[in-house]
């Protein structure tokens, strides 16, 4: 299983493995063995991760099934380009959005306006 913790934990604005084990109780140590899969979550774990990162668990093991396709052609563009990229990509994406929408010290939440 190609777990995405690493990758939904940075888009999420958390930078480091330390700061996202805090939000969820627990020790970095066991939060770091997940993001490096030598360990494997409890579904209950995979449940307060997805709540804690505003995505589901499906995304978390690393399967995508889009529900309905973007009606608007540059939004599914940026998906597109996002999902090309590399995590340093990624991550300046993620900061040029941030401060082009003037919230510079907020985290983004996906699935909200």
């Amino acid at each position: 299983m190609n777990l995405q913790l690493k990758r939904l934990r940075k888009l999420a604005g958390y930078r480091t493995q330390d700061e996202f084990a805090a939000v969820l109780g627990i020790p970095e140590r066991r939060y770091a063995s997940w993001e490096r899969g030598e360990v494997m979550m409890s579904l209950e774990q995979a449940y307060h991760c997805a709540v804690a990162l505003n995505c589901t668990i499906d995304e978390i093991a690393g399967l995508s099934h889009p529900t309905s396709p973007r009606s608007d052609p540059e939004h599914a563009s940026l998906d597109e380009y996002y999902e090309s990229m590399g995590d340093d990509g990624r991550a300046a994406l993620v900061e040029s959005a941030r401060f082009m929408s003037g919230n510079y010290g907020a985290r983004a939440r996906r699935g909200r306006a």
